[in-house]
């Protein structure tokens, strides 16, 4: 791990494996709740694998359909507590090394469902800090089949982060399609592999194009902070607890000294 810690502050994102067990029993969840839509499941044969229908799932959905289909699956997932902490413990060991044993994580776990040539699924340029996002957190990104070129995000190659950041940030009406448009050998669309597990830092320019491959992309987003750093420090989004996170792993000593001072500041 001391390899990735010292990737992962060079580059602001590394990619590491993941506890397998753990994925697939997530995949699983996800799967179980698409074979309970009649029409889907009307459409596949008992052969099928689930990655096969997760590529495929353009065969099964439409373009019009998709989005009331994933929301679907996200309010399913998360309603699940058990969904949540499958999905830390398959980087909990990495989040111990790069942010820490006492967490705060996302409430709602994101899921994304890119068809190919998807329009409507485009996710242009942008740093998650510009939503007001904290800059201690991380995001942690679960593939559930393989994402490579256009079926994958593209992030800025790191050498040009910090100047391209400062440039959007500082130049009056530049916005961020012209900037990917204008420096597209600056970025790189990532492989991660089933199995493998990306987690970056909110200030990494990301995003992704038109899937232009032949098949469907799924994947999960979450993130995680420590429980103890600054929130919505820049912009006050309310991205805080208890609006966006939860805390995990409270210690008993923060428990001791958070009473403490609810009783003597109240």
């Amino acid at each position: 791990m001391m390899k990735d810690k010292f990737f992962f502050e060079k580059n602001g994102y590394v990619i590491v494996k993941a506890n397998n067990i753990l994925l697939e029993e997530l995949r699983k969840i996800i799967f179980s709740d698409i074979k309970k839509n009649k029409k889907i499941k009307n459409k596949t044969n008992d052969t099928e694998n689930i990655t096969q229908i997760f590529n495929n799932f353009h065969n099964y959905v439409n373009l019009k359909e998709i989005n009331n289909v994933r929301f679907s699956l996200y309010n399913k997932i998360n309603t699940k507590k058990s969904f949540s902490e499958i999905y830390y413990n398959i980087a909990k060991k990495y989040l111990d090394e790069l942010v820490g044993n006492e967490l705060s994580m996302q409430k709602k776990i994101n899921l994304s469902i890119q068809m190919p040539n998807d329009k409507d699924s485009l996710l242009d340029l942008h740093s998650d800090i510009y939503a007001g996002e904290s800059p201690f957190q991380v995001v942690v990104w679960i593939p559930l089949v393989n994402a490579y070129d256009t079926k994958s995000m593209f992030f800025t190659k790191p050498k040009f982060n910090k100047k391209m950041n400062e440039k959007l940030l500082n130049t009056y009406n530049y916005t961020t399609k012209e900037m990917y448009n204008k420096n597209k050998k600056k970025f790189e669309f990532l492989k991660v592999n089933y199995g493998e597990i990306l987690i970056f830092s909110p200030l990494i320019l990301h995003g992704n194009t038109m899937n232009k491959t032949k098949e469907t992309r799924f994947s999960l987003n979450c993130r995680f902070k420590s429980l103890l750093s600054p929130y919505d420090v820049i912009v006050k989004s309310h991205r805080n607890i208890p609006n966006f996170y939860k805390p995990l792993n409270i210690k008993p000593m923060t428990k001791i000294g958070f009473n403490y001072l609810k009783k003597y500041s109240s």
